[in-house]
């Protein structure tokens, strides 16, 4: 019983650990350079992503496992399959972009 608890209480930290998650279709993938938030991405009929009005999440170059992440969002837009995207906003800008920090194909 003890370790029932422990497990909603581990599941109930990860889910608040995100600004925004939000599931989905890829409604497009924009790239730029430069750690000007390198790849964006919108899910079809724009939803916002991270708790504020922004309906676009990044990833740039520098963050881990970039390529994964990158080559799991496009074969979603491909292959037309639903993504779950969580986010976090970022504190840079003062804009509260939302930076992708997981994502999940179904």
């Amino acid at each position: 019983m003890k370790n029932w608890f422990f497990l909603v209480g581990l599941l109930s930290f990860s889910s608040q650990a995100w600004d925004g998650h939000v599931s989905g279709k890829i409604g497009s993938i924009d790239v730029t350079s430069g750690n000007n938030y390198d790849l964006r991405v919108t899910l079809v009929n724009g939803p916002k992503l991270c708790g504020n009005g922004n309906t676009w999440a990044y990833l740039n170059n520098s963050d881990s496992n970039y390529q994964t992440y990158v080559s799991v969002l496009l074969a979603a837009k491909m292959a037309e399959k639903n993504v779950t995207i969580y986010t976090s906003k970022e504190t840079k800008s003062g804009n509260g972009y939302c930076h992708i920090g997981y994502i999940s194909m179904n």
